[in-house]
């Protein structure tokens, strides 16, 4: 099977099929095999899904794959590559370096070896027609995925004006940065017609960085000083379109200042497209100011608008000349501060409202009244549905952005019964995940893979909506291991964008990681993790308590006092993302007269002088309805608490979490959340829960029961260069 690449009429392979068999197991077996060659960085990548090849009996468990490059004479031509196959490998990709290897016919060569290095089944050879890297891409340092160096000077001495030439490859944003030491005068970085891009004062000494978007082609940076300047380093990176959602969005938790400062200091820097609501572009909005000054700076700004008719909204389907009117009329494309609209959403309706908006945004791209206004979708699984294919044919043709939406929750239907790390890994590359999904974009959808955002979901705040839904795994490290896939997987070579969604369903801690990871994969360039932390929490475990009580110490006030228990529908009254997110197991107390309940446990695994955070919820165990603070003890021994930061935040369940009898409208379901910061004083703390006040009152009525979970220990992103 072959497709074509984007920009180049080159084959390359979608999937092959590698047979493995033995003498002593005879029943055949298929281990699915991936061989892409992508031009532009000069990459082969071989994946092979090694899923329906497990359990085999031992010795054919696979322990070695090898892929060979051949000649027509069957010589190799650039060493093969060797990978160790662990047990917990689902998923192999092997990535190597062909930018040496000239134009031609070669022979892929991939095989399998058991543990004692015999060899399962035939080697498959796949034939590859390479067409060599195309020249516009020797000569420029690829970083990753996303971000490519175009230039860079270093120890610079400019008393005057100094031109720098450089090339673009593409059509995308370039994130230029400077550092000087030394300024006897003013000196000043314009790119093109962008002037002043970058100023510094005199005897200023400090590094600053501006992003623009560019089109593809040769570009002027112009470095002028008005005295004697020492440049130590100047970088141009062409870098992905990095989009969030939504501007001025406040997340839950202590800001420790105003939402304007919070913005300007942890996300404006790491974001050059904002999604904003309509409602910013009125002359007496306070946002409307910050907006104007925000594009100003080359940031754009884009105006959310629905997806009127079409069944994602439950409207009838509207006519091409419908969704031309209806989009012609919003303020993403009426109004002179936006750049243009994103439409809410397209998730995979086989409807032909999709082909009507396809070729309604053609006629828009086409009219002089809208020819500079972009036009922007969020999507679903579209490359499946030719009404889908025709509304991406038709972005991909008008120059505008798929933002492609990836909300993957840590409980996951597909990460379960064996939610690990490794599981966690292998479900990112399946088509539920990233990879898969994405291959299928560049494979059936031509040119989508550089107009797509992969649009990742960061919720985290409860009464919103929680893919953090798992409490011991480290959300964090999700998260960064999702956008690593993007930065690294061949599949994803040449992404378009990065995208959040969205502040307001996330806390502060979540907001500024996002904005972290922004940074660290689609500017710094880097493929390396962005945190060495584990995946699975190391410091506290069981807190859903679904193996019982196990790992904890219980201190009944009276007999049967305390008990595990269970709530059908309460993970989805807390909102933890999906039907299938667990959380309906906790521990219940029954407030007693003669004292508190408890139980303690001893947290694992610290680091002293490290920020950890911990995070519960607790509910009424009979009667939901109670808009009631709940009374009840966190007591952490053995570390320093930071209690101007602690939060108790109590929630309504929202009317997408309803579950009977909570509807989230008439009859709301009451949770609490409880949130406290605290610095690790040794490798272990120890923690202790009640449903008492404090060891004197109550605080709360006796005879409630109480239900505890989401209990959780994990680290704490601080915001770099400050210390709580």
């Amino acid at each position: 099977m072959v497709g074509t690449m984007n920009n180049c009429n080159m084959k390359y392979a979608l999937m092959v099929v590698l047979i493995a068999c033995s003498t002593a197991w005879t029943q055949e077996r298929r281990a699915r095999l991936w061989v892409l060659a992508v031009p532009e960085p000069a990459v082969l990548m071989v994946d092979v899904n090694l899923s329906s090849l497990t359990p085999l009996p031992k010795p054919t468990v696979p322990s070695e794959m090898r892929v060979s490059v051949l000649d027509a004479d069957g010589a190799e031509v650039i060493g093969n590559v060797v990978r160790k196959i662990r047990p917990a490998d689902g998923r192999i990709v092997i990535k190597k370096d062909v930018s040496a290897l000239p134009p031609g016919t070669y022979q892929v060569v991939t095989t399998l070896f058991d543990q004692d290095g015999g060899q399962i089944g035939r080697p498959y050879p796949h034939e590859l027609d390479w067409p060599g890297q195309p020249e516009e891409f020797k000569g420029i340092r690829i970083l990753n995925n996303l971000v490519w160096e175009l230039l860079r000077v270093e120890h610079k001495r400019v008393d005057g004006t100094e031109r720098f030439i450089f090339k673009s490859p593409k059509r995308r944003w370039v994130y230029v940065a400077a550092t000087t030491r030394e300024t006897a005068g003013t000196m000043r970085i314009s790119l093109n017609e962008h002037k002043d891009i970058i100023t510094f004062a005199k005897d200023e000494k400090a590094t600053k960085e501006s992003m623009r978007f560019l089109p593809a082609g040769e570009h002027e940076l112009i470095v002028s000083s008005d005295g004697a300047c020492r440049l130590e380093s100047l970088v141009i990176r062409s870098i992905p379109e990095i989009l969030l959602h939504e501007f001025m969005g406040g997340p839950s938790g202590d800001l420790e200042m105003s939402l304007e400062a919070f913005y300007a200091k942890h996300v404006m820097p790491n974001v050059n497209t904002f999604v904003g609501a309509p409602g910013y572009m009125a002359e007496d909005h306070d946002y409307l100011q910050i907006f104007k000054k925000w594009r100003q700076g080359g940031g754009r700004l884009l105006l959310a608008c629905p997806a009127r008719g079409t069944p994602d909204i439950g409207d009838s389907s509207f006519t091409v000349e419908q969704a031309y009117e209806f989009m012609a009329s919003t303020k993403g494309l009426t109004n002179p501060f936006a750049d243009g609209i994103i439409i809410d959403e397209f998730i995979g309706h086989n409807d032909p409202s999709y082909s009507n908006y396809g070729q309604a945004i053609r006629q828009l791209r086409e009219s002089p009244t809208f020819k500079n206004k972009l036009i922007y979708t969020y999507i679903g699984t579209l490359y499946g549905i030719e009404p889908g294919k025709d509304l991406v044919s038709a972005i991909v043709d008008s120059g505008g952005t798929l933002a492609w939406e990836r909300y993957l929750s840590t409980a996951s239907e597909h990460l379960l019964p064996n939610p690990s790390g490794s599981a966690a890994r292998n479900f990112l590359r399946e088509e539920y995940g990233l990879v898969d999904s994405a291959r299928f974009y560049r494979d059936r959808c031509p040119g989508s893979i550089e107009h797509l955002a992969v649009c990742f979901g960061f919720f985290s705040k409860p009464g919103g909506h929680l893919l953090n839904a798992t409490p011991w795994v480290n959300y964090n490290v999700y998260l960064d291991m999702q956008f690593n896939v993007v930065a690294n997987n061949p599949a994803f070579w040449g992404t378009y964008g990065l995208m959040g969604y969205h502040t307001s369903y996330s806390d502060e801690e979540t907001l500024r990681w996002i904005c972290r990871l922004f940074r660290h994969y689609g500017m710094e360039g880097n493929t390396r993790p962005a945190t060495d932390d584990p995946y699975s929490s190391p410091h506290l475990v069981n807190g859903d308590f679904e193996d019982g009580t196990q790992g904890w110490q219980i201190a009944p006030a009276v007999e049967d006092s305390i008990r595990t228990g269970s709530q059908e529908g309460l993970g989805f009254l807390q909102t933890r993302y999906g039907r299938k997110s667990g959380g309906d197991t906790g521990l219940v107390m029954a407030r007693s007269a003669s004292g508190p309940n408890a139980i303690t446990r001893e947290i694992m695994d610290l680091q002293p002088g490290k920020l950890y955070t911990f995070r519960m919820m607790t509910s009424d165990f009979k009667d939901m309805s109670n808009k009631e603070n709940h009374a009840v003890s966190v007591r952490l021994d053995n570390v320093t608490l930071i209690p101007e930061r602690t939060i108790t935040q109590l929630f309504p369940n929202p009317t997408w979490g309803g579950h009977p009898p909570y509807d989230g409208n008439t009859h709301q379901a009451w949770l609490a959340y409880h949130w406290y910061l605290f610095r690790a004083n040794e490798t272990t703390a120890k923690l202790t829960l009640s449903d008492w006040a404090d060891d004197e009152k109550p605080g709360g009525q006796i005879g409630q029961e109480l239900i505890f979970n989401f209990i959780q220990v994990h680290p704490y992103y601080a915001p770099e260069g400050d210390k709580p």
